[in-house]
């Protein structure tokens, strides 16, 4: 693998998650479903993806569910997040893991600027608790708790960081949710070299509406990170079968990151269907990034 072919991608990461900060692997989109709305997903009650979205989200869910996601980049960079929830008498709590590896590198140095024919690694990962509960027929609050660890080669930084959200669902409305969650607030506890960078923070609010029977789902977002530029996404579900979603959304980030790459209208737009059986589910997402390629997610999904 060449280098400056990595440190591309790495550039389109960087870009997608919207930001400067550190730990920028946790702004990286999880859930197939989520991705193909375009990231639309603050509001959207009821998924168990809402741990790594809005943990508010997850305050409504009835059953004992398990979530994973694998995200294939381009060459060998892979990003994967597995979920947990499990509803209690008074409260939902949940436990999740964020990961994301960052391939293979070639060493090169001033005098070996080719390569020394060695190689290293990136890996990152981050595990979660997450509480949420009712407090009303119509409000709900959440709070995920994150253990942070990133690794280049023999360096490595770790942190801890905070998501706290709240969800209205008003009786009034039926099928409407709003919603406002802060992710990623914490700290640098450990850094790379000899400064903290700062945590990948964002504030988001979003809204979603279900019609048809809720057959129709249209979603909006926006979010702003303390370091980064604003976003702002939106997305649509429809479910022509009972078994069969189609999905789309498009996001002001994605629009940036696909203009930079010579890009258009379909490169910033993601793009997913999904089924389920039983106490089963299967999504899958196609992203498309002009000259960077394309990336696939799948999700598998169990109720147990």
């Amino acid at each position: 693998m060449k280098l400056t072919c990595t440190l591309v991608l790495f550039a389109f990461l960087a870009a997608s998650a919207g930001g400067t900060a550190g730990f920028a692997f946790l702004q990286i989109p999880a859930g197939a479903r989520a991705v193909a709305m375009g990231g639309a997903f603050t509001a959207v009650p009821g998924d168990p993806i809402s741990l790594y979205w809005n943990p508010a989200a997850s305050a409504n869910l009835k059953e004992s569910e398990l979530t994973t996601t694998y995200t294939s980049y381009m060459m060998d960079m892979q990003a994967g997040f597995a979920g947990w929830v499990n509803p209690g008498e008074n409260a939902v709590i949940g436990v999740s893991l964020n990961y994301f590896y960052g391939g293979s590198f070639d060493r090169t140095t001033m005098e070996d600027p080719l390569g020394t024919g060695e190689q290293f690694s990136s890996n990152s990962m981050a595990l979660a608790g997450t509480w949420a509960k009712p407090l009303s027929e119509s409000i709900s609050l959440g709070a995920t708790g994150r253990f942070i660890y990133s690794q280049i080669d023999s360096y490595n930084a770790n942190g801890f960081s905070v998501d706290i959200g709240g969800m209205y669902t008003p009786s009034a409305l039926p099928g409407f949710a709003g919603a406002i969650v802060v992710r990623n607030a914490g700290v640098q506890t450990k850094a790379f070299y000899s400064e903290n960078d700062p945590m990948p923070t964002e504030i988001a609010a979003g809204v979603s509406q279900a019609l048809l029977n809720d057959n129709l789902l249209v979603a909006a977002d926006a979010t702003m990170p303390l370091e980064g530029d604003f976003d702002f996404a939106a997305g649509i579900e429809y479910k022509p079968v009972e078994m069969l979603a189609l999905r789309t959304g498009w996001s002001l980030s994605a629009k940036d990151t696909a203009d930079n790459a010579g890009g258009g209208l379909i490169d910033a737009m993601g793009f997913g269907m999904g089924t389920s059986y039983d106490q089963f589910s299967l999504d899958y997402t196609w992203k498309p990034c002009a000259d960077l390629g394309n990336t696939h997610r799948i999700s598998l999904g169990m109720n147990i």
